[in-house]
């Protein structure tokens, strides 16, 4: 089976580089795996790709090369993870994880027996990931809990010794709402830094990975320095947005000269 490279880099103490998929496009989603991203996340909770249909696709797409792909489910749906994982993502972010139950019942979902209860049928994944995928998939198959929610970052210290649970995923605006921080996902923000800080410190006592939601390159690069090894920090929609306006803009500032 091809092993996941995001367990490869966090082996070796390295910090993984994400990118955010919304568009529901395989040629933006192909794109961007040739960028130079270690793994793309398709949006299915908040994205406008919200089922297998509309993924597929794109992780064809981004099987063109060594980008992992990850999958950010819309909730905490067995059959939708078992889907996403059988057409070949290497990975489930899970929103809103609140307990230690209900992380159970996400990673549970993503292992086959003894380990789980993700049934048996790995479709594309054994196509495209190796005619071995049985034998290996509940060690290479990555799970993230999102820790967004005043209960799941409460019940931190508990979520942490779900078995089998590779890691945590903060969601940086969900948690300033949580916490009642007026400023959404305000990277100076001294109770969001704490927050972040707690969530570092539990990942590191019970040998989990951390990753964050970041806004830019700049707060990436920050909390890369922090102490997380996993970073998003760049989002399909914005960067398309971005570069179009700069071109709107400097064509503007070339006519008026």
């Amino acid at each position: 089976m091809r092993t996941n490279r995001l367990k490869e880099l966090w082996r070796q103490n390295q910090t993984a580089t994400n990118a955010w998929l919304t568009i529901p496009s395989s040629w933006t989603a192909e794109v961007l795996a040739h960028a130079g991203f270690d793994a793309l996340t398709i949006d299915a909770q908040h994205g406008l790709a919200s089922d297998l249909s509309a993924i597929l696709p794109m992780l064809q797409a981004i099987g063109t090369t060594d980008t992992v792909p990850l999958v950010r489910v819309p909730w905490n749906d067995p059959a939708t993870h078992m889907r996403m994982i059988d057409g070949g993502a290497q990975g489930i972010i899970c929103p809103m994880i609140n307990s230690r139950e209900e992380a159970e019942q996400f990673v549970g979902a993503c292992r086959y027996p003894p380990v789980g209860y993700r049934s048996y049928g790995p479709l594309r994944a054994e196509l495209h990931l190796g005619s071995d995928y049985f034998q290996h998939a509940n060690e290479e198959v990555l799970t993230l809990a999102m820790i967004e929610s005043a209960d799941g970052y409460k019940n931190i210290e508990d979520i942490a010794q779900t078995p089998s649970l590779d890691g945590f995923y903060v969601g940086p605006w969900d948690l300033s709402l949580a916490l009642g921080i007026k400023k959404m996902g305000d990277f100076e923000d001294p109770q969001l830094l704490n927050a972040l800080d707690k969530v570092l410190n539990v990942a590191a006592r019970r040998s989990l990975m951390a990753g964050v939601h970041c806004g830019s390159p700049e707060i990436a690069a920050a909390m890369k320095e922090k102490g997380f090894h996993f970073v998003t920090s760049a989002i399909d929609t914005n960067l398309l947005k971005k570069a179009a306006a700069d071109v709107v803009q400097r064509y503007q500032d070339l006519v008026k000269k």
